[in-house]
């Protein structure tokens, strides 16, 4: 039987769905409007990863801190690895938990999906179901 998140939880990652850091390689980047109760709505890149399936909503922060490492070219960012982490941040006044991206470790491209992937199957075979 499905559990509840998987019923009903978001089909973005959220940081309550990491206890740990992980590690992802981007496979596509697509953009997406969003409404806002009673604000403009605004268009945000989604990160998607290889065998995952929740992707990443891309807020200011982490996309000041992705393009960085990776410029500002989205498309140039598809391969590359990240490191997403859970972690607490200061929003309207209150400290809550947000996912926070960086350019993992020694951050190289990866050969598209279509290549074998021997040494990166490793690194994402870890046990959380997104």
């Amino acid at each position: 039987m499905d559990s509840y998140d998987a019923l009903y939880g978001s089909r973005f990652l959220a940081a309550t769905d990491l206890k740990t850091p992980v590690s992802a390689v981007i496979d596509r980047i697509e953009q997406k409007t969003f409404a806002r109760d009673g604000g403009p709505a605004r268009r945000k890149a989604i990160l998607h990863f290889r065998n995952k399936t929740k992707g990443v909503v891309l807020n200011k922060t982490n996309a000041i801190t992705l393009s960085s490492a990776f410029g500002k070219d989205f498309s140039a960012w598809i391969g590359k690895s990240v490191t997403i982490k859970p972690e607490n941040t200061t929003f309207s006044g209150k400290v809550v938990m947000a996912l926070r991206l960086y350019p993992a470790q020694g951050a190289a491209s990866h050969p598209p999906p279509s290549e074998p992937l021997e040494s990166a199957h490793d690194e994402m075979s870890d046990e959380i179901p997104w």
